[in-house]
């Protein structure tokens, strides 16, 4: 393995910090303080039994201790993530997952084994005396509450190039991956962005942030891991024969890199509104793609009449962030209810109820005929219906199409949509050339390998781990539960597993301020849907992953059945 090879950097304490983009005021030299030595009991063996978890305090510090198969545990008690509290999580098999966003730790070694998030937990040595459970450890680890998994450096007699082509969160984790699993070679990122990659989920709903402030890794990170991220630059042909690829971008028109294995994970860009008066009023038309599109669009959109195209999440998430900002704002949906193919009519409602109880104005069964103004000045939106609602702004989010255009005739296989097929390794149809994230069709593993795309920040990460890992040879399949979750007016909506709530039985239980929903096919939960009830949903994504059923007749009546469902 990577990390037991002399050319491996551990950026654990400050560096790990550094890492993620945060900063610390360091002691100076004479205010430093040499680790001590902590042994202490943490309980009793029969304290806790298989499947429970507590915090503990150890040196004014908490830690997560862990039963599992007749074995303790002790790691950090945050996810890496958001910092939400773990041991509100799910405990299944060896490992942990986040009660929020479903990232999941192993127990044994604190690594990040699923996402979001990028950083793994601190472990700690424990031990059984006498029937009591003991921690050794010191005061620096202890205060080290998060820490980058060990990765190789750079050997500069390496030769090799590993490309990465895009600049979103499957490429870093691919390069992260990568530097894991023992490659020492060149890596290098090249992405048609402005900006290394940053956390794209946080943009519809903080419209004002910056890529600084979203950035996964900051540039240390890249330095220390030898990680070459080459930005403004979009890729326009392979040739997959002669193992190169052509970039064009503000300083080139004719970049061109030989690579020995690619990646590509170039995303997906928004599909854009096609109707008079879009060229007119095309100052006025915002799509949300980068932090320059949402920081326009916030600028844009103070005290003016905003109307947004588009009932989906990142339209709902701009919509809810505007409110108080705007002087209007107005969702039009193609559906009658948001969400509601995904997530059910009831939810839908909820969500409805939400926005037009904040003075948001809903028009749903609609779509837009024409834009009207005065010279190039937007004035109105013009439905289908006939009806007009005033607007100084569009903010359009009616969808994605695959950035893939540019591999039509390369070899390299498209489905009919234009995704990228992968294998379960997340292989192309290409050797040499793997692909990660939106832009990939591949077998979803819970849907008996059927073939899939789910645009998730979560899965993106995922098929970068999977891409690097088996660039490495590691012959790793794919084995993710789709994860999401949204955030509406401070309320967070979570979602696991796939399907269409059309298609399915909602089983629904609670309110409007608390619910789970399961979604039924065949009698056996395929999907749920929670808002203010965790950890249900991260429960059931663990029991999907471990392929562990989920019986409707189970959850029919109390929901929280779903925790006995858990292999002790």
């Amino acid at each position: 393995m990577g990390n037991s090879q002399s050319g491996s950097a551990d950026v654990s304490g400050g560096a790990a910090t550094a890492g993620t983009g945060a900063s610390s005021k360091k002691p100076s030299k004479g205010e430093e303080k040499p680790p001590k030595p902590v042994q202490q009991v943490l309980c009793d063996y029969d304290e806790l039994v298989d499947g429970q978890m507590k915090e503990v305090e150890v040196e004014g510090h908490k830690v997560l201790l862990a039963r599992d198969q007749g074995a303790y545990y002790a790691v950090s008690p945050k996810c890496t993530h958001f910092g939400a509290p773990l041991v509100k999580g799910a405990l299944c098999k060896g490992r942990v997952r986040c009660p929020w966003h479903g990232a999941c730790f192993d127990l044994t070694t604190g690594d990040i084994e699923d996402f979001p998030g990028l950083d793994s937990l601190q472990s700690f040595e424990v031990q059984v005396k006498d029937g009591k459970v003991e921690i050794n450890t010191d005061t620096a680890a202890l205060a080290t509450t998060k820490r980058v998994k060990k990765m190789l450096t750079r050997d500069l007699e390496c030769t090799l190039l590993y490309l990465i082509v895009g600049g979103g969160p499957a490429s870093l984790e691919c390069a992260e991956a990568l530097r894991q699993e023992g490659y020492k070679g060149k890596i290098m990122i090249v992405t048609n962005e402005n900006d290394p990659p940053y956390d794209r989920t946080k943009l519809s709903k903080s419209l004002t942030s910056t890529a600084a402030e979203l950035a996964l890794r900051n540039e240390e990170f890249y330095k220390v891991y030898d990680i070459t991220v080459k930005t403004g630059m979009e890729a326009f042909a392979v040739d997959t024969e002669m193992n190169h690829m052509s970039f064009k971008g503000h300083e080139y028109t004719d970049f061109k890199v030989e690579y020995d294995q690619a990646a590509i994970c170039t995303g997906s860009s928004p599909i854009e509104l096609d109707v008079p008066g879009v060229e007119t009023f095309s100052s006025s038309i915002h799509y949300l793609r980068t932090p320059h599109d949402a920081n326009q669009i916030a600028k844009n959109s103070d005290k003016k009449n905003v109307v947004i195209v588009g009932s989906a999440f990142i339209g709902m998430e701009v919509a809810a962030f505007l409110c108080g900002k705007a002087k209007s704002v107005t969702v039009l949906g193609r559906s009658s209810l948001p969400f509601a193919r995904v997530l059910g009519e009831r939810v839908g409602k909820i969500v409805l109820d939400m926005f037009e109880a904040k003075g948001v104005k809903m028009i749903m069964n609609s779509e837009v005929e024409e834009l009207l103004g005065n010279d190039d000045t937007l004035k109105k939106v013009k439905l289908t219906s006939g009806e007009t609602v005033d607007a100084d702004l569009c903010i359009v989010g009616i969808g994605v199409k695959p950035n893939t255009k540019w591999l039509e005739g390369s070899g390299v296989k498209l489905s009919s949509s234009g995704h990228i097929e992968v294998s379960k390794y997340n292989k192309t149809s290409v050797g040499n050339i793997y692909a990660g994230g939106d832009c990939t069709t591949f077998p979803l593993f819970i849907r008996d390998d059927e073939m899939h795309t789910v645009g998730h920040y979560h899965m993106a990460l995922s098929h970068g781990k999977s891409a690097g890992m088996n660039m490495c040879h590691k012959d790793e399949e794919l084995r993710t539960v789709p994860y999401f979750w949204t955030v509406i007016f401070g309320k967070s909506f979570r979602y696991c597993g796939t399907g269409k709530a059309t298609e399915a039985e909602v089983v629904f239980h609670g309110e409007d301020t608390k619910f789970v929903a399961f979604y039924v096919k065949d009698e056996v939960v395929v999907a749920v849907a929670s808002l203010g009830w965790d950890p249900l949903v991260s429960v059931a994504a663990e029991l999907m992953r471990v392929c562990v059923p989920i019986p409707a007749a189970k959850i029919r009546e109390n929901p929280e059945e779903l925790h006995s469902l858990i292999p002790k």
